[in-house]
């Protein structure tokens, strides 16, 4: 405790907390770089939130923020953020937000943490919170060609050495906003992706939405939708191919979401 210094939120830490949360947060499934507009009303702005509910942690050494908790007096701790493996700097987060709502009259405090964020979680078992199912989340599409080049776009060069294809994917019970062909052309220069039909595809995929996207968001696997028939291949024998492929897509990383994003 005697390296770190603990203050309350005050106007202008906005941008550093910003840094810290995509720092933290940036390899997760389903990230989106946070702003400090978005911060601010995700945050700074809720009815139950106060200046006095916002804790900051800064090494004293550096004046690194290693950490902050936003409290809101509903009981919620819509954000924990610290940085990794930095068990202290969670425990002053969580023992400074508890005190502080029992000093407000609450009675039950809930916060969220990833699954997988071993600190967090012994932080949390240490005092003395316990585990309930998780929150739901559903996740829907805008556009296919777009989210494929985003997940392609990191491994370029990988996939232009393992593959050189044509793959066109059409898609049935597609709404209007969605495209209903999509072409991917690898070849070593790159990867291309665009609506339509590829010149000469040399695997054509038929699925449908939901399929897609399940595969794509790691809760379906590319062999379990062909064994169900819920996405067929031509020609078949270059199911390997297809499978390899949105194998190497397909988003592996843990899902996370904060409170403050569904709360």
């Amino acid at each position: 405790m005697n390296c770190y210094e603990v203050r309350n939120f005050v106007e202008g830490d906005e941008e550093r907390i910003v840094e810290v949360f995509n720092e933290v947060y940036e390899k997760f499934s389903g990230y989106v770089p946070r702003t400090v507009e978005y911060w601010r009303w995700c945050c700074l702005k809720r009815p139950d939130v106060r200046e006095d509910g916002i804790f900051l942690v800064f090494d004293k050494e550096t004046g690194n923020l290693e950490g902050y908790a936003v409290v809101g007096l509903s009981g919620n701790i819509w954000e924990l953020c610290s940085k990794p493996n930095r068990e202290d700097v969670a425990s002053i987060l969580l023992d400074r937000a508890v005190c502080y709502l029992e000093e407000n009259g609450v009675s039950a405090v809930n916060v969220n943490v990833p699954a997988d964020d071993q600190t967090l979680n012994e932080v949390c078992r240490k005092m003395g919170f316990a585990k309930v199912d998780v929150h739901k989340m559903f996740v829907g599409i805008l556009s296919f060609r777009k989210l494929i080049f985003m997940l392609a776009q990191d491994k370029t060069g990988v996939l232009s050495k393992m593959f050189r294809e044509k793959i066109c994917i059409e898609m049935k019970d597609a709404p209007f906003w969605i495209e209903k062909v999509i072409s991917i052309n690898i070849n070593g220069e790159g990867v291309d992706v665009f609506e339509g039909l590829v010149e000469s595809p040399t695997i054509l995929v038929k699925t449908d939405v939901k399929t897609l996207l399940s595969v794509l968001v790691g809760v379906l696997s590319p062999r379990r939708a062909f064994l169900s028939f819920r996405m067929r291949v031509k020609p078949f024998w270059k199911f390997p191919v297809v499978n390899r492929f949105l194998c190497s897509l397909r988003m592996e990383n843990s899902w996370y979401w904060p409170l403050g994003d569904f709360g």
